[in-house]
């Protein structure tokens, strides 16, 4: 027989609790007095600590006392960690079916109240388990009004006779999947598209479907006397409460075309399909993400979260009690987040989670927030959330206040933990106040940062506005260290009234330009060339003023219009901005590409490209921002020239091996492949030469070839319009030619140098590795063998680039006689200096005596000359590869070898840094900072070539 009284230790933990120790008694006595002997000697057997949880969920939970109250027999399988199923719903009345779905749902909902209040972080396992359950409801009152309905008006389908699907988007918490205790549910509903169902009464789709979406929310929502499921809210349909509850697939990609809203994207941060067929949810999804996530840096969604927020604290009106929408609340932390997720996710996958906790990895990953902010925003998010369950599994209410007596303060410090109530208050203020300064520092509004209303930037932008052209500011002019006034505010007048900034810019637009402009006037004053900086940033602006994102991106971020203060001091990088300013976000994004990655990234890239056309602009967009990102890293003294070089290398043989693959696959389709003997594909490879080859490619450098194949000269291919092999091949290698240089509107790949080939000009533009190699045994110049030590295989088949490899190699080893090396060399090296003329005054870094021409022919004079002894030699295509290999082996020694390498770094990095200044390779002014050493350094070189090779100058 059952034993009336509670054990001893029950009621030693109910004494111990901070209150409501008598009101609590009574339930638990009741409660165990309804279970069995038998129950009650499993659970005595538990000891200690199931009598000190069941009376903590008892002081922390009331719903769930009176729900254990009303149903004692749950109480064994609590203690077991056991979980509630749902009975099948086949067969029953409605009624039947929504009194068992609350049943479930209130057996469920106590079971994870339960396990959320054990000792430890529970927080992920607990909202996991609410949206599980959530999603089950859905489901089973799916599947219940499916058949329902069906047997009434038949299925619904379209024009062809094939059934119409539906799906529900979960929003919000659901979509997270992060419901807390007393979560509504936002959803969606949609429907494939229009038709009719086949049954006795049938029903347009439209009807059908709205008499669908009617019935889940009763399923849910309505309140009966076992409860509720959840409340349902779908405010967040197209159109909200005035439009249909269910509308077409068609009608929702329309209305998020036209009509959707700055919030609308926010809120499909969070869709997630949660019933119905998920198929056709995600395939909404994936059509409505360019909706959601733009392809830029992408910042002007950030107005809109803002006026959310404003309302949000206009609701609140200075109070503190909301721990959702007050300051420093979960919705400051949510709007962290997706405000980084709008800007970044575009361009950034991996931030598209749907789950804050997820989302803050992902942030944290990508650096888009310090490493401890986004720490404290994890744990602050899970100790508010943790406190928002506490709060609503007291009465089961939807609420997020924090409590207005000392009695419910007592009872949440008691379910979070907390010794006594000032330990949690403070808590919780300190988390609070840690998330707002994040929060403010995050979405903090770009008027936060100006300089004030009566900056000098302020009043010349407000001058520009109202004066005449006539009227010249002098005074700001000069303040603001402008070196011809006049001209700057005929160039600033100009600009202010122009048609573009007339009729070009929306309302909203307009103000991000009254914001970005001062801004941009003050920073002026600090650029050390004022002017013409000046020019550059209004001609950028003019390229973006129909970009609302980009006037966003730099009105509302301080520190990337800084950033463009320091790039726009490169003329090069100014005018390839102005040019596409779609490279804004390249230069700007945080998301850095490492050349490892290049591949994957430029696959991702062309999978959206349609046609070969789209394919040539995708791939030139590709080369043209990762070449925009070097040469800004480059330019800023953030990457050095010596890991430039070798990256903007292998980024031409990437765009390289993407273009022949095309070439091919183009030869192939119109005239088939050429075939070997055993029937195998003729092989056809790239070689580079010069800076490509020795990987060592400037900004300026175009790209040196020569195209090999081996297949015999009377083949045929085998399409429908065979071509001779020599023909076949140098189409491929024309068409290869075509999609490297044509200029599109997305710009050109390189300029193509084919004059290195075997005869040169007038040599066949490919030829097989056969006669390659009997030109080079036979008739090649000594020039051409020192081209051929910065030769290697780029492109095609790897078999003939290995066989290409050996016989580089066996030619450089060839025995050279001294005396006659040393004299084909200088008479080269002759024959170039006297082709050029170069101003007295000036020195050319290439060209001049002691430039990079007589290092190149330095190294590879060496390396022709030693290559026969030291055949390892040959393994080293690049002039500092060459330099450093030489010294090495002993055929230099470390003074020659240092001397030759400071001089070529100290030229290559001259020679880019002009690049990106539009200056040319001559300088004609002892003016400039590094004249001194480069006037050392040339004379260094000069010394080495005078004792290894003699004067061609004189």
């Amino acid at each position: 027989m059952a034993a009336p009284e509670l054990p001893e230790e029950i009621i030693h933990a109910i004494n111990l609790l901070p209150l409501e120790a008598a009101a609590i008694t009574g339930p638990l006595e009741t409660t165990w007095a309804a279970l069995s002997a038998e129950e009650q000697t499993e659970l005595r057997h538990l000891g200690s600590a199931f009598a000190a949880h069941w009376a903590h969920i008892a002081c922390v939970s009331p719903f769930a006392r009176q729900l254990l109250l009303r149903h004692p027999h749950w109480l064994p399988r609590l203690a077991r960690g056991g979980h509630s199923d749902l009975a099948t719903s086949h067969g029953l009345s409605s009624d039947v079916f929504l009194a068992n779905l609350r049943q479930y749902r209130n057996a469920r909902m106590v079971e994870i109240i339960w396990q959320d209040r054990q000792p430890g972080e529970h927080y992920p396992e607990t909202v996991a388990a609410l949206s599980e359950l959530a999603e089950i409801c859905l489901q089973q009152a799916y599947a219940y009004g499916v058949e329902m309905l069906r047997q009434r008006h038949g299925i619904p389908r379209n024009d062809d006779g094939q059934e119409v699907p539906f799906t529900v988007l979960g929003m919000g918490k659901l979509g997270g999947r992060e419901l807390n205790l007393s979560s509504d549910i936002d959803l969606i509903f949609c429907y494939g598209e229009d038709g009719e169902t086949d049954g006795p009464i049938p029903l347009d789709n439209s009807t059908y479907f709205q008499r669908l979406g009617r019935w889940l929310i009763q399923a849910l929502d309505q309140r009966t006397a076992d409860g509720f499921c959840f409340r349902v809210d779908m405010r967040l349909r197209p159109f909200g409460d005035a439009a249909p509850l269910c509308i077409s697939v068609a009608a929702m990609e329309q209305y998020y075309q036209v009509h959707g809203r700055g919030w609308e994207r926010y809120a499909f941060i969070k869709a997630r399909p949660v019933a119905g067929d998920l198929a056709l949810g995600q395939n909404l999804l994936h059509t409505l993400r360019p909706f959601v996530y733009r392809r830029y840096l992408d910042y002007t969604a950030l107005t809109g979260l803002r006026e959310v927020k404003a309302l949000m604290d206009a609701e609140q009106g200075g109070s503190s009690n909301d721990i959702k929408k007050g300051q420093g609340g979960i919705r400051e932390i949510e709007f962290v987040c997706q405000s980084l997720q709008i800007i970044h996710g575009g361009r950034q996958p991996a931030l598209r989670s749907t789950n804050t906790l997820d989302t803050l990895a992902a942030i944290a990953s990508a650096g888009l927030l310090p490493a401890d902010d986004t720490d404290r925003l994890r744990r602050a998010y899970l100790f508010l959330r943790n406190t928002e369950h506490c709060l609503q599994m007291v009465d089961d209410q939807q609420t997020q206040q924090l409590p207005h007596s000392e009695l419910e303060w007592q009872r949440l410090a008691c379910g979070m933990g907390f010794p006594d109530v000032m330990t949690m208050r403070e808590t919780l203020d300190t988390f609070r106040q840690q998330n707002h300064v994040i929060f403010q520092r995050t979405l903090a509004s770009g008027k936060d940062d100006r300089q004030g209303k009566n900056s000098n930037g302020e009043k010349l932008w407000q001058r520009a506005q109202t004066n005449a052209l006539e009227t010249v500011p002098s005074d700001l002019l000069q303040v603001l260290r402008f070196t011809a006034p006049e001209a700057v505010w005929t160039r600033l007048w100009r600009f202010t009234h122009s048609r573009d900034v007339a009729s070009r810019l929306s309302t909203e637009g307009r103000q991000r330009l009254d914001r970005l402009l001062p801004l941009a006037l003050d920073l002026c004053s600090a650029q050390p060339d004022t002017d013409a900086w000046l020019h550059r940033f209004l001609t950028l602006i003019e390229a973006i003023l129909g970009r609302a994102n980009y006037l966003a991106l730099l009105a509302e971020n301080p520190p990337y219009l800084m950033r463009i203060a320091e790039l726009l001091h490169s003329p090069w990088l100014a005018q390839e901005l102005a040019r596409f300013p779609i490279l804004l976000d390249d230069v700007l994004g945080d998301t850095i590409i490492s050349p490892e990655h290049w591949p994957q990234a430029l696959a991702a890239q062309l999978q959206l490209a349609e046609d070969m056309e789209e394919r040539m602009d995708a791939l030139r967009r590709f080369k043209n921002a990762e070449v925009l990102r070097l040469a800004a890293a480059f330019w800023t003294n953030q990457m050095p020239v010596e890991t430039l070089l070798p990256q903007l290398s292998n980024l031409a043989q990437l765009t390289l091996q993407t273009a022949l693959a095309w070439a091919e696959a183009e030869m192939q389709r119109r005239h088939g492949s050429v075939r070997t003997g055993n029937g195998q594909v003729a092989p056809f490879i790239v070689i580079a030469l010069g800076k490509l080859g020795g990987r060592e490619m400037g900004l300026a450098s175009d790209l040196d070839l020569v195209y090999l194949y081996d297949a015999s000269l009377d083949t045929e291919s085998d399409g429908a319009s065979p071509l001779p092999a020599p023909i076949w091949f140098a189409r491929l290698g024309q068409r290869l030619i075509h999609i490297l240089s044509t200029l599109t509107r997305a710009g050109l790949l390189y300029q193509i140098d084919m004059r290195l080939r075997p005869s040169g000009q007038s040599g066949p533009l490919v030829t097989t590795l056969e006669a390659f190699s009997r030109y080079q045994h036979e008739s090649a110049w000594t020039w051409e063998h020192q081209a051929l030590t910065r030769a290697r295989w780029v492109a095609g088949d790897g078999e003939l680039g290995a066989r290409f490899t050996r016989l580089r190699a066996e030619i450089l080893s060839r025995s050279r006689h001294p005396e006659q090396l040393v004299e084909d060399v200088r008479s080269m090296r002759q024959r170039i200096y006297r082709s050029k003329t170069i101003a007295q005054d000036a020195f050319h870094l290439k060209l001049s005596p002691g430039g990079l021409t007589d290092i190149e022919f330095l190294v590879q004079f060496a390396m022709l000359g030693a290559c026969s002894r030291q055949p390892t030699l040959c393994q080293d295509t690049g002039t500092a590869a060459g330099i450093a290999a030489l010294t090495r082996a002993g055929i230099w020694n470390a003074e020659r070898g240092a001397v030759l390498g400071q001089a070529w770094r100290l030229y290559r990095q001259e020679e880019n840094r002009r690049w990106l200044n539009l200056q040319g390779n001559e300088i004609r002014t002892a003016a400039v900072p590094d004249w001194d050493a480069l006037q050392a350094a040339a004379h260094g070189v000069r010394e080495i070539w005078q004792e290894l090779i003699g004067s061609y100058s004189d």
